[in-house]
């Protein structure tokens, strides 16, 4: 009995460990552009990337990490891009090996060291090891990168019309993680104001109301969540059926115009784009987007649930 409880445990181990570690693979092609990046501050950015192109069974590599942080880490530095820059880079010729391994030393007047790549089924993993010598020097250490996609116009279009529904109601910062019922309701209430007012918003002695359900089939088709925990929230009263509330206009309207994709495994999207004002579409950027979003199926067809949220207004 012992003993068949140990191989049940190890075997969950070895199940688990499967589904959640990266595997090492070899890919058909190593054509492409990997990136990530960490925020700096408010508007700061710490960005790393990778090119590669095949030439035969040579891979040209270069790798460069590009540092920005504006002065005061304000937006008006951000806008105009003026705060201090930093870049390095380093790139050589590799020939990648079975298991999509490579490596190359790299040595000019600001690095000396060696850059590992490893292919993995969710991006691509780097390694540099090698002696700083001043502030341009690339940094010390491993890095994932996740591969940037062409995911064509359409739903280029279709991710940005998602990502404005939270926009549209002032929503600058969201993680799936940390959010609360009364984030939840707040969406689904508002939401169905801006977009459903006329099929599902009634009024009755200068209140609005909303049913339940309808605020349950906006948080299920945004959020991907089965939502059943009603109460009464600031702003919004439950009486058991659905939430009254007071309407509010006039607020400035902003729409994401997605611009670029990376494929973060697991059905995950990391989307970057830009907000603009919807009153004035061809007008200057307002500021920056950054999101995750999950991959969903609804009745045979994708739809998205929101993960992160990042605006930098």
């Amino acid at each position: 009995m012992q003993k068949t409880l140990l191989l049940l445990c190890s075997l969950i181990v070895l199940a688990v460990s499967f589904n959640v570690t990266p595997v090492v693979i070899a890919v058909s092609s190593y054509n492409g552009h990997w990136e990530d990046h960490n925020n700096v501050g408010q508007y700061g950015m710490d960005q790393m990337m990778l090119d590669m192109k095949s030439k035969g069974n040579q891979v040209t590599v270069e790798v460069s990490n590009d540092y920005f942080i504006p002065f005061e880490d304000s937006r008006e530095s951000f806008k105009s891009s003026v705060g201090r820059i930093r870049s390095s880079v380093v790139n050589g010729t590799v020939v990648f090996n079975s298991k999509g391994q490579a490596s190359f030393k790299y040595k000019n007047e600001y690095n000396n060291g060696q850059m590992s790549i490893q292919m993995q089924n969710d991006g691509v993993k780097i390694t540099w090891t090698g002696k700083e010598v001043s502030e341009f020097s690339f940094p010390q250490g491993t890095f994932k990168l996740y591969k940037k996609i062409n995911v064509g116009a359409a739903e280029m279009k279709k991710l940005g019309t998602f990502l404005s529904n939270f926009t549209e109601l002032n929503l600058d910062e969201f993680d799936a993680k940390r959010v609360n019922n009364a984030e939840l309701i707040r969406f689904g209430v508002w939401h169905n104001y801006i977009n459903n007012f006329n099929s599902r918003i009634s009024t009755s002695n200068g209140k609005l109301f909303i049913s339940k359900t309808h605020v349950e089939t906006s948080i299920q088709k945004y959020f991907n969540t089965q939502f059943r925990n009603h109460r009464s929230v600031n702003g919004f009263g439950f009486n058991g059926k659905g939430y009254i509330f007071d309407g509010a206009d006039g607020m400035p309207v902003y729409y994401v115009r997605a611009q670029d994709v990376f494929d973060l495994g697991q059905n995950k999207l990391r989307v970057r784009g830009v907000l603009y004002d919807a009153d004035s579409p061809s007008t200057e950027m307002v500021s920056e987007v950054e999101a995750v979003v999950k991959k969903v199926k609804v009745q045979n067809n994708i739809s998205y649930a929101l993960v992160t949220l990042k605006v930098k207004r």
